[in-house]
């Protein structure tokens, strides 16, 4: 009998076939575990390069926060994994690209010739979107709305201490 996989267990292990079956099955991209982290706070940290491609094109917030307030790209840094972490860094914002090239110590053109983030939707957008998510959650029966719109408040506050 197979046991169940997480979307967590599959990135801890490595597993990138399981992690595209399980986010092609419709797995959320954006769980937190006890420390606060997503699947691809975890995957940069270890510095797994297809990982980190693959959640994203999964949907992977990385915008999104672990409970320290930092993010999957400058996980990538500190943890000095600079491939991952220009995988990441167009997504950031300005700060936490200074504070990735700091933590980096590399040469300034490796990340400044990388292409900025794109300019987010306006808030009121995704606002209008997350409740209609949970609205539509909620109607099929997903028990975790609510925790959709936390993380996007979340994202939110962080997005404005920039």
């Amino acid at each position: 009998m197979l046991l169940a996989m997480s979307l967590f267990d599959a990135v801890a292990a490595g597993d990138l076939a399981r992690v595209e079956a399980l986010l092609a099955g419709g797995a959320d991209p954006n769980p937190f575990d006890s420390e606060g982290r997503t699947p691809l706070i975890l995957a940069a940290e270890n510095g797994h390069e297809e990982l980190v491609r693959t959640l994203l094109a999964g949907g992977a917030d990385p915008s999104l926060t672990d409970r320290l307030g930092e993010s999957a790209l400058l996980k990538a840094a500190a943890h000095e994994h600079p491939r991952v972490a220009a995988l990441l860094y167009p997504h950031a914002s300005e700060d936490e690209q200074t504070m990735a090239r700091t933590l980096l110590r590399v040469g300034t053109d490796f990340l400044n010739n990388l292409p900025r983030a794109p300019t987010p939707p306006p808030d009121d957008f995704r606002r209008k979107l997350a409740s209609a998510s949970a609205y539509v959650s909620n109607k099929l029966g997903d028990s975790n709305p609510t925790e959709r719109l936390e993380r996007l408040h979340r994202a939110e506050r962080n997005s404005k201490k920039s």
